[in-house]
């Protein structure tokens, strides 16, 4: 049974979702999602305590409850697929500590290509494996906006969850793409 202080009820109603989509390889996880029927592996968290629990579905929630109550995570990531840059940027990002945010130009700076925050920008947005890989520490230079599209939902919750005030971090541009969901 999987015990931790963070309740499984408590996870759903944070990630907004009672399924976990995932693939993993020898490597580690390779994909997470929070919508069904993306992964090789769906993981219902209403029934994450039955005794037959997949051993990688029961890891991937341990580790879930683990990164959401202390901020790190000890599962193992599969980014081979990615160019030797994008792995670059994603081992930067996962050295970022909970609490602390910084800027795709500031990611660019410490991989030593001044002038690459937008390159690091498109590839934190092929970030495959959600909040394992902790980008919503990564924000633009003027903020995190205001739109709600994509992972904006997640992010927020995520900042807030490590203590940050979204209204401090808030940009002072709104959206304008077709998908955006502004409340």
């Amino acid at each position: 049974m999987v015990k931790t202080g963070m309740e499984i009820a408590e996870i759903i109603e944070f990630l907004k979702t009672d399924t976990l989509s995932a693939t993993f390889t020898s490597e580690g996880l390779k994909f997470l999602s929070l919508k069904t029927g993306r992964g090789t592996l769906q993981i219902n968290l209403l029934r994450a305590n039955n005794q037959g629990e997949d051993p990688l579905g029961k890891l991937l929630l341990e580790e879930t409850m683990n990164l959401f109550e202390t901020g790190k995570h000890d599962l193992p990531l599969d980014l081979t697929d990615f160019t030797p840059f994008q792995q670059r940027v994603f081992e930067a990002v996962s050295r970022i500590e909970r609490g602390r945010i910084i800027t795709y130009k500031g990611i660019a700076e410490i991989l030593g290509k001044p002038g690459g925050a937008q390159a690091v920008g498109s590839a934190i947005a092929r970030n495959p494996v959600s909040y394992f890989l902790p980008t919503h520490r990564v924000l633009p230079q003027r903020g995190i906006g205001i739109c709600r599209s994509g992972a904006g939902h997640l992010r927020e919750r995520l900042l807030v969850l490590e203590g940050h005030d979204l209204a401090q971090l808030m940009g002072n541009y709104i959206c304008t793409r077709k998908d955006c969901h502004r409340e």
